[in-house]
């Protein structure tokens, strides 16, 4: 199933979004990581659709959306969506909203604070551990969390880096055209980012700062929570801390632990991860 891609203005900015199946079904928004785009999920989509009217929109800054220069916290962020839930007058407590990474913490803090909005919320492989566990200090946040810099790259060396250092083992020639949407190609000997170095760091600097625990108690739909395993691994005693962080204060969730799989679940583990959202979003 092909997706229908279109513009829409909500609020004051031009959003570019992905749709697929009927409107008829109930709405399932996916919200991508940073510095990705809709595309992460044109591998599930299509058979969420079988079930939901399913959504996946560029976030400021990012694709084909506007790029304002401010407006990267996360509550300006949900008021994106809301923007979007409204222009596209979905329902308000229909609406299933699953987030990937940066999505994820998104997700988290839209069910946190707009409650009686969501029917469920899924977090894929974030919106768990607080970066701050990572890097105590902004300084070293700064470092760590900073994007290559990309300098006269052409599309044949983005080609390159996306086979052999982003996707690597979980590469197929189906994933780098979605890999490509992250860049801006209108020029193939300076390829660069859609996301604006500096509006990257101050989604960083939020994810930064963000302590998940202080919003599970505030949520009152049910949670997915599905955490990647690297292959040959065993879940990380630390994210396992955190998972059970999540459950001690969540009303009611579910956790899956996803075997052999890089971070960006919905193009390595497409029908695993279809099949797990598809079970909890489904269930009475």
């Amino acid at each position: 199933m092909a997706a229908r891609e279109f513009d829409l203005t909500a609020g004051s900015l031009r959003f570019h979004l992905q749709i697929w199946g009927d409107q008829a079904r109930p709405p399932l928004l996916l919200l991508h990581g940073l510095a990705s785009t809709s595309h992460m999920f044109d591998l599930i989509a299509p058979v969420l659709a079988e079930h939901f009217y399913v959504l996946a929109v560029d976030q400021r800054g990012h694709g084909l959306s506007d790029k304002p220069d401010d407006g990267y916290d996360f509550e300006t962020i949900a008021t994106d969506i809301d923007h979007v839930v409204n222009a596209l007058q979905l329902h308000a407590g229909a609406i299933s909203l699953v987030g990937h990474s940066w999505g994820a913490y998104t997700a988290l803090y839209y069910a946190a604070t707009r409650p009686h909005n969501l029917a469920k919320v899924g977090l894929i492989d974030g919106g768990i551990r607080p970066l701050r566990d990572v890097y105590p200090t902004w300084a070293e946040a700064e470092i760590g969390m900073a994007p290559p810099p990309y300098v006269n790259m052409t599309t044949d060396v983005i080609r390159h880096l996306i086979r052999e250092q982003w996707l690597g083992a979980a590469y197929r020639p189906e994933l780098e055209p979605l890999a490509l949407s992250v860049f801006d190609l209108s020029d193939e000997h300076a390829v660069c980012p859609h996301l604006r170095r500096e509006n990257h760091m101050e989604i960083a600097r939020q994810i930064w700062a963000f302590n998940p625990v202080d919003f599970y108690d505030r949520v009152q739909c049910p949670v997915l929570i599905v955490n990647a395993i690297p292959s040959g691994e065993t879940p990380d005693p630390t994210i396992a801390h955190y998972t059970h962080e999540a459950e001690r204060h969540s009303r009611e969730v579910e956790v899956i632990w996803m075997g052999d799989t890089i971070h960006d679940i919905p193009w390595h583990r497409p029908t695993e991860l279809s099949l797990a959202l598809q079970t909890f979003l489904l269930a009475k």
